[in-house]
C-alpha cells in the first residue's frame, strides 16, 4: 500500500468517530479526497460527498458509514464512578479492564473500564459476564463533585485501542467497521481520478450507520443516484469457534465479499461480477444477513427504488476493540469499485428485465 493511502487510513482509524460524534475522521477524509474531487461539500449532520464529473452518466453513489461504536456517559454516581450507555452495538462482555477516552467540551479524559479482581471473585456462583450497566468507569476522582468538573452526562467514549500492523498485510484496530469502507471508497475515488470517467461519481461517507442507518438516508435523498454501492466490512467465519455450515465461508485475505439476496440488484452484481473477473481482483461471496444490515438497506427501497449492491471487507472480531483486516482486500475493494465506475458509459442502466 502507498505511504500516502496507509496515513489516510491510520489517520481515520485514530481519530474519535463514534455515532454523531463523526467530524475528527470527515475532516481527515474530506482533506484527502479533496485533491482528487471537483467538489467536496458536508450536510447539516456532517455527511461528506467527493463528486466527480457532476454532469456525466449515469449518476453513481458510492458510499460507507464514518461511524464507529462507541459509548456514552449516563450516570455519575457520589464516589466518581461513571456509568454508560452503548452507541451502537457494543459488547459488554468484551469491555472489562479496557482503557477510554471520554471526549469532554475540554479535551479527553482518560478512564479505566473496572473489574472485580479474580481473587475477589464468588468461585462457587455461576460466571457471567456484567450487563453493561453493571460496569463502570474510574477517572481517578476522589468523589463525584470532583469527576463531573472533568466530564458531563451526554460525553462520548472510545476506546484507546489503535490502529496497528500484525505482519506485513494483516492489521488491527478498534473500527475497522466501517473507516475501512471510507478508506476503500476514497481510494477508489483516486483510481477513477487517474482514468477517463463517463458517469457522474458521488463518493460518500455516511454519518449514525451504527444507530440505524440514519446517514446513508440524507444521502440518497441529497443526491438521488442511479445506482448505489455501499462499502461495509463484514464478518470473517475463518477463526476457531464459528461454524461456516451455519455462517458461510468468509476469509480474510481472500479479496472482498459480494452479498447475494435482499437488497443486492442481480444486474448491478453481475456487472460487478463481469469487472472482477476481467481485471482478476478475487472476491468471495455471501448471502444477505438474518440478523441485520448496512446502508445498502437503506438506500435501495428509496425514490422508488435504486439499484445497489453491498460490497464488504472480510473483518476478524467485528464489533471488538481489536478488529482485524487484511489490508490487500481494502486495496482489492478499492480497485473493485473503481474499475466498475471506469467501465460505465453514458446511458449504462440497471433495471431487471421481466
Amino acid at each position: 500500500m502507498r505511504k500516502e493511502s496507509l496515513e489516510l487510513l491510520r489517520g481515520l482509524l485514530n481519530a474519535p468517530t463514534p455515532s454523531g460524534y463523526e467530524a475528527p475522521g470527515q475532516r481527515i477524509w474530506c482533506e484527502y479526497v479533496r485533491q482528487f474531487a471537483d467538489e467536496v461539500r458536508t450536510d447539516a449532520y456532517g455527511n461528506a460527498v467527493a463528486i466527480l464529473n457532476p454532469k456525466g452518466s449515469p449518476k453513481i453513489m458510492i458510499e460507507a458509514h464514518a461511524d464507529e461504536i462507541g459509548l456514552m456517559v449516563r450516570y455519575i454516581d457520589d464516589k466518581g464512578f461513571i456509568y454508560c450507555q452503548k452507541i451502537g452495538g457494543i459488547d459488554p462482555a468484551v469491555i472489562r479492564g479496557k482503557r477510554v477516552n471520554i471526549h469532554t467540551a475540554k479535551g479527553v479524559v482518560r478512564g479505566v473500564i473496572g473489574a472485580t479482581p479474580i481473587h475477589l471473585q464468588d468461585k462457587a456462583a455461576e460466571q457471567k459476564a456484567p450487563k453493561l450497566h453493571e460496569s463502570y468507569i474510574d477517572i481517578g476522582s476522589k468523589d463525584g463533585e470532583a469527576a463531573k468538573k472533568k466530564v458531563a452526562v451526554g460525553d462520548p467514549i472510545t476506546f484507546v485501542d489503535e490502529f496497528e500492523m500484525l505482519s506485513d498485510h494483516v492489521a488491527t484496530a478498534r473500527g475497522f467497521d466501517d473507516r475501512a469502507g471510507a478508506f476503500a471508497v476514497a481510494e477508489a475515488l483516486r483510481l477513477v481520478s487517474q482514468g477517463k470517467c463517463h458517469a457522474a461519481l458521488y463518493v460518500c461517507t455516511s454519518v449514525q450507520e451504527e444507530v440505524g442507518l440514519m446517514g446513508a438516508q440524507m444521502n440518497v435523498f441529497n443526491i438521488q443516484p442511479d445506482a448505489a454501492i455501499a462499502v461495509d466490512t463484514t464478518i470473517a467465519t475463518d477463526t476457531p469457534g464459528i461454524d461456516i455450515k451455519q455462517h458461510g465461508d468468509v476469509k480474510i485475505g481472500k479479496g472482498p465479499t459480494l452479498t447475494i439476496g435482499r437488497e443486492n440488484h442481480p444486474v448491478l452484481q453481475e456487472r460487478l461480477k463481469k469487472v472482477s473477473r476481467e481485471e482478476k481482483i478475487d472476491v468471495q461471496y455471501e448471502t444477505f444477513s438474518t440478523t441485520g444490515g448496512t446502508d445498502a438497506l437503506a438506500i435501495y427501497t428509496k425514490h422508488g427504488g435504486i439499484p445497489t449492491c453491498l460490497i464488504s471487507i472480510p473483518s476478524r472480531y467485528v464489533h471488538t476493540t481489536v478488529e482485524t483486516v487484511d489490508l490487500d482486500d481494502l486495496t482489492a475493494a478499492a480497485k473493485l469499485i473503481a474499475a466498475f465506475v471506469l467501465s460505465l458509459r453514458k446511458g449504462d442502466t440497471f433495471a431487471v428485465k421481466v
